[in-house]
C-alpha cells in the first residue's frame, strides 16, 4: 500500500509540474470544421503512383522546383544551397549554382523577365544569376521586423515580387520546426508583401494570415492568389481594376493542408497538398489547452500525424475543384509545390523527401 502511495504521489508532483511549467505556446480555439469528404474529383485514386521519381545525392528536400529555359531542373535546399539537375544518358547530372544564403532553408523560386532566378529565403528575397552563381540580396524585411519565415512568391508583369511571410512570430530557425508551433498556437502571424526590386522597397497587402504560404499571379495579372496553410483557405488579391486593394477568400475548408500555389496561365490553379486533413490538428485546435499541455512534452514524443497522404488539388480561379491526383504510398512525402510545364507535366517537389516528382496528367 504505501508503495502504492508513493508512486501515486510522484505521478501528482510530475502532473503539477508539467501543468506548471511555463509553455512555448499560447493556443487559441477555432472551431475547425470537418473537411469535404473524398469524392467525385477529390476521391483519392492514386494517380501519382506513375510520377517519376528523381534522385540525385546532393538532393536532400525540394520546397519549391523551377524548371529553365533549357529544361534543366533547379530547387533549393535547407542547407540555403540552390542545385541545377539535368537529365543525360545516366539519368541525372546535379551541381550546386549557388549558395544563396547561410543555413536558411530555400522555400520559394520564380523566374523574372531577364531569365534572373527569384528566391525566398527564410531570411529574406534573393536573385541569383543561375549563370554566374552570382547572388544579390533584394530584401531581409524592414529594420524593425526582419523577415524571419521568407516562403513562396511569384512575379507580376513589371516586375513586382509578390511574397508571403508564412509566419513573423515562429521563424524558422536552425534546428527549430517553427510551423509546428505556428500550427498549435493558432494565431494569424502570416503577411503578404510586395517588393520592388530595383528600390528594395516593400508594402504590406495582408497581414493577419494563417500561416501563409502559396503565391500564384492569376492568368491575367490583374489578381494574385494566396493560401493560408493552418485555415485551409485560397485568397485573392485585387492589383489593378475597380476591386483593387480588396483581398477577398475565394475557397475555404480546403480537403488537405495547402502549401505551395502554381498557376497554369490559362485559368487552372494547382494546390499542393502536404497531405490530407489530420484529425489530431482539428482536436488541438479545438481544444486549445490540451495543445499547451502537449507543447510542454519534448519534441519527440509529440503525438503524430499518422501517414503522409499527399496530393495535388487543380482549381480554377473562383475556387471550383476541377481534378485531383492522390500519392498512394507516401512515395513524394509532403508534397510542398506543383509547377506545370509547357509540356503539360507538372513537376512535384517535396517537404520531406530527397525527390523530385515529375507525372504527366491523363488527357
Amino acid at each position: 500500500m504505501r508503495t502504492v502511495l508513493i508512486i501515486l504521489g510522484v505521478m501528482a508532483a510530475l502532473m503539477l509540474v508539467w501543468w506548471a511549467w511555463p509553455a512555448q505556446v499560447d493556443p487559441a480555439y477555432w472551431d475547425e470544421p470537418e473537411p469535404p469528404e473524398l469524392t467525385g474529383v477529390l476521391e483519392p485514386r492514386g494517380r501519382l503512383a506513375e510520377a517519376e521519381l528523381i534522385h540525385h545525392p546532393l538532393l536532400h528536400t525540394s520546397e519549391d522546383v523551377a524548371i529553365g529555359p533549357d529544361g534543366a531542373i533547379y530547387t533549393g535546399q535547407h542547407d540555403g544551397s540552390l542545385i541545377r539537375l539535368r537529365r543525360s544518358a545516366n539519368g541525372w547530372d546535379g551541381e550546386t549554382v549557388a549558395q544563396v544564403t547561410d543555413n536558411r532553408a530555400v522555400l520559394g523560386l520564380q523566374w523574372d523577365a531577364s531569365g534572373r532566378l527569384i528566391a525566398a529565403a527564410i531570411d529574406g528575397v534573393y536573385r541569383i544569376d543561375v549563370d554566374s552563381g552570382e547572388v544579390t540580396r533584394l530584401s531581409t524585411g524592414e529594420i524593425e521586423h526582419p523577415l524571419a519565415f521568407a516562403d513562396d512568391l511569384d512575379i507580376g508583369p513589371d516586375g513586382t515580387i509578390y511574397f508571403t511571410e508564412a509566419s513573423w512570430k515562429w521563424g524558422a530557425g536552425e534546428g527549430q520546426p517553427s510551423y509546428i508551433h505556428d500550427m498549435v498556437e493558432n494565431r494569424p502571424y502570416g503577411i503578404f508583401y510586395a517588393l520592388d526590386p530595383e528600390t528594395g522597397e516593400m508594402k504590406v497587402l495582408a497581414d493577419g494570415l494563417f500561416f501563409a504560404n502559396g503565391v500564384a499571379m492569376a492568368a491575367d495579372n490583374r489578381s494574385v492568389f494566396v493560401l493560408e496553410t493552418y485555415r485551409y483557405r485560397l485568397s485573392r488579391y485585387w492589383i489593378e481594376g475597380e476591386r483593387a486593394g480588396e483581398f477577398e477568400i475565394v475557397a475555404e475548408n480546403l480537403p488537405g493542408i495547402p502549401d505551395g500555389l502554381m498557376g497554369d496561365g490559362s485559368g487552372r490553379l494547382y494546390i499542393a497538398m502536404d497531405t490530407q486533413r489530420v484529425p489530431l490538428m482539428r482536436f488541438l485546435h479545438r481544444n486549445p489547452f490540451i495543445a499547451e499541455m502537449i507543447t510542454k512534452l519534448p519534441e519527440w514524443v509529440w503525438v503524430r500525424a499518422g501517414p503522409t497522404r499527399g496530393f495535388i488539388l487543380v482549381t480554377d480561379e473562383d475556387g471550383h475543384y476541377l481534378d485531383s491526383f492522390h500519392d498512394p504510398d507516401g512515395r513524394l512525402g509532403f508534397i510542398a509545390n506543383v509547377v506545370p510545364d509547357a509540356n503539360g507535366d507538372l513537376w512535384i517537389g517535396s517537404l520531406t523527401e530527397p525527390v523530385i516528382g515529375r507525372f504527366t496528367p491523363p488527357e
